[in-house]
């Protein structure tokens, strides 16, 4: 099994969340671990009972100069995806279908191999795959590697092209700063994340890659801004003429929703960003951060991937996480290539074949 190494995690509560329309109250938290390839993180959670909250990876990222494109909140993309090489291989069934992936850093040939059958794509905070699984082992399953850049630090016109050159083939897509605006993760105002952003478009124009907006989410305590709508506008308006393909986004929520359905408050999250940028959605982190049993976190898996596979503006989504012991009852692996009750679910659950509209 491996070892999931992770610091301690601060858990902070924000208030005035519910004016959002359709949006609870949330709280936040947060956590860092680096991952296996020794330079990116891995998830964190947070526990609110009906909210959204934090997360996510911590690592090194960096990036160069150039630019084009349109970068405001609002835009055309498509929802397929778009990019340079196909990251599908040989030697092994193509999942079920292309939405569905997952946020995890530890893979090893086995994990990959039990994940394989519907998870499509993955990603691990950084911008080379998980050292278990390299040099290639995903893409004989037919699993795509997406790379990240995860903050701002030594983002410069060497670093963007260092990291370019060692993005591996077949990759198609970039995801951009991770929680920008928690100061534990990539810790960037608005306005920084802007000024950087040709560093990142550098990077994807260099391997022709479609772009990944930074993923946002709700925060407390420590943050550049504790709502992620806004924060996502402040981008955009310092951002005007940047290229943004797809909005990034990381949700958690409680796991009692409204109604039959668990996953309602994760629903108002996305309506929510669907009714504010009219780009296709990557849900690149999202779990119940309340579950008090593995039945309820299973319920609540269940009903969100049943809204996300029909939702035709979730591009992608990716379960957090793998193996996680910072958000209760998440983790889908147990032993090495071994599913858990959770991970058969997730496995398991309908999806739609890749290119099959859900309009």
């Amino acid at each position: 099994m491996h070892n999931l190494r992770q610091l301690p995690v601060r858990w902070v509560f924000i208030a005035a969340i519910a004016s959002f329309a359709g949006v609870p109250a949330c709280s936040g938290s947060d956590d860092e671990a680096q991952a296996s390839s020794g330079s990116s993180g891995a998830g964190a959670g947070s526990a609110s009972s009906n909210g959204a909250a934090s997360s996510s990876g911590a690592g090194a990222g960096s990036a160069s100069s150039s630019g084009a494109a349109s970068s405001s909140g609002s835009g055309a993309a498509s929802s397929s995806g778009s990019g340079a090489a196909s990251s599908s291989g040989s030697g092994g069934p193509a999942p079920a279908g292309c939405k569905r992936g997952l946020a995890y850093g530890y893979h090893s040939k086995a994990d990959m191999d039990v994940l394989s059958p519907a998870v499509s794509w993955w990603y691990n905070w950084t911008h080379v795959p998980d050292e278990g699984v390299r040099p290639d082992h995903y893409r004989t399953l037919g699993v795509e590697y997406v790379p990240m850049v995860w903050g701002g630090g030594n983002l410069d016109s060497a670093a963007a092209g260092r990291i370019a050159s060692e993005i591996p083939e077949g990759a198609r897509f970039l995801l951009g700063f991770n929680e920008p605006n928690f100061g534990a993760q990539a810790d960037l105002s608005a306005a920084e994340a802007a000024a950087l952003w040709p560093h990142v478009e550098a990077v994807a124009d260099a391997r022709g890659l479609a772009l990944v907006s930074p993923a946002v989410n709700f925060c407390g305590g420590d943050c550049q801004e504790t709502d992620p709508f806004k924060y996502l506008h402040d981008f955009f308006a310092a951002c005007s003429g940047c290229r943004v393909d797809y909005i990034g986004i990381h949700i958690y929520t409680g796991c009692k929703g409204e109604g039959d359905n668990q996953a309602q408050w994760l629903i108002n999250h996305v309506e929510t960003y669907k009714s504010r940028f009219d780009k296709p959605l990557w849900l690149t982190e999202f779990a119940c951060d309340s579950a008090g049993s593995l039945a309820e976190q299973k319920e609540f898996l269940v009903d969100a991937l049943a809204y996300l596979e029909n939702e035709p503006r979730i591009a992608k989504y990716a379960w957090f996480s793998g193996r996680a012991d910072n958000v209760r009852h998440a983790s889908l692996l147990g032993d090495d290539g071994e599913l858990n009750e959770l991970g058969q679910a997730y496995v398991s659950a309908p999806q739609h074949a890749c290119g099959a509209s859900t309009e």
